[in-house]
């Protein structure tokens, strides 16, 4: 009672703790309870329903009085009897009105979301601010340890997971993902037995069965032998088809030289001219002015040139051993046929004598080989690496850039010195390119007027179109300037 009057009693209806009631106003029963008064009369009606309700003893079939149409028509019904209907369904039906809340009487009426206040106040300092309300204070452990049970609750909404994290799939017991999987087996990790049974037994032998044996009998041979594909006996030294003779030696093999069947038969024929001169040589009983005589003697007509066949005949009966087909070599090596291939050809009977005598020496061959495919290559690295030098760097790509405006090359032009200490034309709003473009002599000469007198500037003027002729008689300020600078300056 000490409290009386300084606090608002929110339920007036329920006594006190501690205060007695009179029984005779109220019973036992009556304090227990706390019903409503509606479910209360509900109760005693239903009450007396089930006294009055009679108790059936025989079952009996009920035939209708009343037509289907006079039970559904409500002509007959009065007021009492549509009062009752509706006393009845707000009684038995606990739905809600439409557009309303169920009433479920667990509070007064007296309490309402405007006249109280539900949940805890918190005792606010008046310097706290509202980031420290929003977003409290709190220690770098405190964080990581929220930051953790976040991730935890982000992996299970968003599937979502660290890189390198281990992938967590929740899965029920018995499974655990820290254990291994499948069975373990005994297996030697140092490898002894594996290597016991690639090693051969005691006696050196080994168990192969006879399909694989069969296997290696029909597709490899056996050791130190040629494996025979083909199952009939071929004596050694027989062979099948032509042999064909040999395209190198061990001359072109030394010499770095490609074989050829031309440079083989001149080198054959002058051979055998060296040959026939020295044989003529240690005759003493030879003169070659006897060969000339009888060589002019078949020279009816007196031009110095005889069909081959007969100066070969002529060496015969000399008892000169001239084979005809090397001489022919020889002669059209040196170019002593005339009229080679027809039918009229002859042979200089006096040069070819020349060629037979030891008096003078045979002419100059040079080199009767051809060259070879590949020749050796004299070039060094540090030459490789001069040769460098000589090279043009590679321009690199062409890229066709759109067209851009001058105000968008002034601006890719622009660096931060400019940003920090601008010109006094930047800060008037002229920008660099203009003045590189080009105007005629009217805009130029109002642009200096306060600057350059008129007879100057003609002077100047005459001066840069001598230079630039290809501008049709126009000029930028940046060349009017230069030009007006280098006249002053001389």
């Amino acid at each position: 009672m000490a409290n009386l009057g300084r606090y608002k009693d929110r339920n007036p209806e329920m006594r006190a703790a501690g205060l007695a009631s009179s029984l005779e106003t109220y019973g036992t029963r009556d304090l227990l309870l706390v019903a409503h008064p509606e479910e209360e009369a509900e109760n005693r009606i239903r009450a007396l329903c089930r006294r009055d309700r009679p108790t059936p003893f025989k079952r009996t079939p009920k035939i209708p009085t009343n037509q289907i149409e006079d039970i559904l028509s409500s002509r007959d019904k009065g007021l009492f009897a549509e009062f009752q209907n509706k006393f009845r369904e707000s009684m038995f039906s606990r739905k809600p009105a439409l557009g309303k809340a169920k009433e479920v009487h667990s509070k007064p009426d007296s309490v309402t979301n405007l006249s109280r206040t539900f949940g805890r106040t918190y005792d606010l300092q008046p310097e706290d601010s509202l980031y420290c309300v929003v977003l409290p204070p709190k220690s770098a452990e405190q964080v990581n340890r929220e930051y953790a049970e976040f991730h935890d609750k982000h992996i299970v909404s968003h599937n979502h997971y660290f890189p390198a994290e281990q992938i967590n799939r929740r899965y029920s017991k018995p499974f655990s993902r820290f254990n291994t999987f499948g069975i373990p087996l005994p297996v030697d990790h140092t490898g002894i037995r594996v290597k016991r049974c690639l090693q051969e037994g005691e006696e050196h032998l080994i168990i192969v069965k006879k399909p694989q044996k069969d296997l290696d009998d029909r597709t490899k041979g056996p050791l130190g032998k040629k494996f025979t594909w083909y199952p009939y006996q071929i004596p050694e030294n027989m062979t099948f088809g032509r042999t064909m003779p040999r395209e190198t030696d061990v001359r072109s093999l030394l010499e770095n030289t490609a074989p050829c069947t031309a440079s083989e038969k001149l080198a054959r024929a002058i051979s055998h001219l060296n040959m026939l001169r020295k044989l003529l040589q240690e005759r003493d009983d030879f003169n070659m002015n006897q060969v000339i005589t009888a060589l002019a003697n078949k020279d009816k007509d007196g031009k110095g040139q005889l069909p081959l066949n007969e100066i070969i005949k002529v060496m015969r009966r000399l008892n000169i051993p001239a084979s005809a087909e090397k001489i022919r070599i020889a002669a059209s090596h040196f170019k002593l046929f005339v009229d080679e291939g027809c039918c009229s050809e002859r042979v200089k009977y006096m040069d070819l004598c020349e060629l037979l005598s030891i008096l003078k020496p045979l002419p100059m061959i040079g080199s009767i080989s051809p060259m070879p495919k590949m020749v050796y290559n004299q070039d060094t690295a540090y030459r490789q690496l001069c040769a460098d030098l000589a090279k043009k760097p590679d321009e690199g790509r062409n890229y066709n850039h759109p067209q851009k405006t001058r105000i968008q090359k002034d601006a890719e032009d622009t660096r931060v010195k400019d940003v920090l200490n601008p010109d006094l034309s930047t800060l008037c709003g002229i920008w660099p390119s203009d003045f590189k473009v080009l105007r005629s002599k009217d805009e130029v000469e109002r642009i200096f007027k306060d600057i350059v007198s008129k007879e100057h500037f003609q002077s100047i003027w005459l001066s840069l179109m001598d230079e630039q002729k290809d501008q049709n008689e126009m000029a930028s300020v940046a060349q009017f300037r230069a030009e007006m600078k280098r006249i002053v300056k001389n």
